[in-house]
């Protein structure tokens, strides 16, 4: 450690920069470089909001995700946030403890003290709340994915994952990833969460309407106990409990169909196989294959698929928002190249999963898009459009 300096040296200093004691705090801190400090490459300073550190200090974990091809980002229990390098002109010191400016200024008389430096830093990161990157985990639960009791053999055993798996893998916090899980068409069998086929839905849903077909009854005078009752031959009751929580609503005791989840759910099922389908013939097929009391209509398929009736004939072309990328501008081109231009009610379904609470459809648009107005209605296209 390097020779210890006294008040006169300080005053000599002090005097040089021309400040008087009055202009200083009583205690006055004597800097000592140790010889081994921090490598600023192995060790990272992050900034953290009041909250985080309150957090943190309640005892709880910060988790740090991301693979060797994505951003680094940090999770909380419910929030996500994605890491930003900051630099400061100031150099930033890394000591093990530094008494704050009111409990200096209690100290009687001036006085000197030692203190230990252990890094320096002129870059840190910056903590900024960002979207969970929940897409990946549909495509990894869709590897192996569930497609009844009757395919189950000792290898489909033992597929799927975990939670704690998932939260290892997912970029997302514990809350974010379970909304997610409980969104998505999962299903949870001996501690494993997978992804339900799209055909088991469809034949859970019409093996049901045909149940209700032979027995003359609507399904609003039914209960979700009779339901699982009558499904429990087909099905296993985690399937049977959450198909009931997809397709369906309750009226008091009575159930009814959710019509929009129903009639995306077929036409998931009828239009992959094609990719596009004329579309009054769709629609037409669409409508017939749907469960009795189920109205199927154009707006069901925002998010699943496009209508396109620039072409003759008109077209219903397969289109899921899933597929698309994550990122915004990835999306936007993706989209931009579907359809040159498009309305904020169109685009909207596509773009919605991308905002958080300080951002909207409109204003991802109005950022990454440009907006013009053709016989009194508003479109959006790409901004590098020709």
């Amino acid at each position: 450690m390097a020779q210890a300096r006294n008040l006169t040296q300080v005053d000599a200093m002090l005097n040089l920069a021309k400040l008087n004691e009055s202009d200083v705090k009583k205690e006055s801190v004597i800097l000592h470089f140790i010889p081994q400090i921090i490598d600023s490459k192995e060790v990272k300073l992050v900034e953290v909001s009041k909250d985080i550190l309150e957090y943190i200090n309640s005892g709880e974990t910060l988790y740090v995700k991301g693979g060797e091809t994505e951003n680094i980002v940090i999770c909380s229990n419910d929030a996500t946030f994605e890491l930003k390098e900051a630099e400061t002109s100031n150099s930033l010191l890394v000591m093990p403890s530094l008494l704050e400016a009111s409990v200096v200024e209690t100290c009687n008389g001036r006085k000197l003290k030692s203190q230990l430096v252990h890094g320096i830093y002129h870059t840190y990161y910056e903590m900024k709340p960002t979207k969970p990157k929940l897409q990946a985990l549909r495509r990894i639960l869709a590897r192996h994915p569930y497609k009844g009791k009757s395919h189950v053999t000792d290898v489909d055993k033992n597929s799927g994952l975990s939670f704690s798996e998932l939260k290892r893998i997912i970029q997302a916090s514990e809350t974010e990833l379970l909304n997610q899980i409980n969104e998505l068409h999962t299903v949870k069998i001996d501690g494993k969460w997978r992804l339900m086929d799209m055909g088991l839905l469809y034949s859970w849903v019409t093996y049901l309407d045909s149940i209700l077909r032979e027995k003359q009854l609507p399904l609003d005078e039914v209960t979700a106990e009779e339901v699982e009752d009558w499904m429990g031959l087909f099905e296993i009751k985690q399937v049977n409990v959450k198909c009931i929580s997809m397709f369906m609503g309750e009226d008091r005791d009575n159930l009814k169909w959710n019509c929009a989840a129903v009639s995306r759910l077929f036409a998931l099922y009828l239009l992959p196989e094609l990719r596009a389908f004329d579309s009054k013939d769709f629609f037409a097929a669409w409508q017939e294959s749907v469960p009795l009391g189920v109205a199927t209509c154009e707006d069901h398929l925002r998010g699943v698929a496009l209508v396109d009736y620039d072409c003759t004939p008109s077209l219903v072309k397969y289109l899921p928002e899933f597929e698309l990328p994550e990122e915004v501008n990835e999306r936007l081109d993706a989209l931009f190249r579907t359809r040159p231009k498009w309305t904020l009610e169109d685009i909207s379904p596509y773009l919605k999963p991308l905002t958080d609470g300080t951002s909207n459809v409109a204003a991802l648009l109005t950022k990454f898009a440009r907006s013009s107005t053709v016989n009194g209605q508003k479109y959006y296209s790409s901004k590098y459009a020709k």
